[in-house]
């Protein structure tokens, strides 16, 4: 099994899709809460950015999971 196999596999690209979650969501938490701080209008831009993170880590998760059941079926000849 060579080493591009094993990063192809279900378990590796469920990890990913993990740490994508938590990339959007913390991303946009951070963002906010800096943009706040610059601004001085706690919480407003914090709590945007982190629903937009969610929305997009939401939107990204769905996309990757239909990925991969396309390629459990293709790999299963379903």
């Amino acid at each position: 099994m060579g080493g591009t196999a094993v990063l192809r596999s279900p378990a590796f690209r469920l990890v990913g899709l993990g740490f994508s979650l938590a990339f959007w969501i913390g991303g946009g938490a951070i963002l906010g809460h800096w943009l706040d701080g610059k601004y001085g209008i706690e919480p407003v831009l914090t709590v945007a950015l982190l629903f937009l993170g969610l929305a997009i880590g939401l939107y990204d998760a769905y996309r990757r999971l239909k990925e991969l059941v396309a390629f459990n079926n293709d790999k299963n000849g379903n």
